[in-house]
């Protein structure tokens, strides 16, 4: 088969916001159903720009970067998503979860 590599080009993520955002804040669970049938990005390309900071657009800082192609659950059944964030020295990642509002600083990744 050998080997296949992707070139990963950041400039192909949009980050969509809906509308609702706009106006204050939409709930998690909004929010992913509006996303349904988008090309969602998941915590695969999360973990890479991680690994590759110097791949991240910088401005990108400032804002909050969810990644719906990966939803998690705990335990308890509750589901959270992951996203990437600037927290003024490094790139971290933190969860929300999707019964919590999601306002204006906050963008999902999408391929475009």
């Amino acid at each position: 088969m050998g080997d296949r590599q992707h070139k990963f080009n950041p400039t192909n993520i949009f980050l969509y916001q809906s509308k609702k955002q706009l106006k204050g804040s939409i709930k998690g669970d909004e929010l992913r159903q509006e996303l349904e049938g988008q090309r969602v990005l998941n915590v695969n390309v999360l973990d890479c720009l991680l690994a590759h900071p110097d791949l991240i657009p910088e401005e990108w800082k400032g804002k909050y970067i969810f990644f719906f192609g990966t939803i998690y659950r705990n335990s308890r059944g509750n589901l959270f998503v992951r996203y990437l964030r600037w927290n003024g020295s490094e790139w971290i990642w933190i969860c929300l979860w999707l019964v919590s509002g999601f306002p204006a600083n906050c963008f999902s990744a999408v391929a475009s």
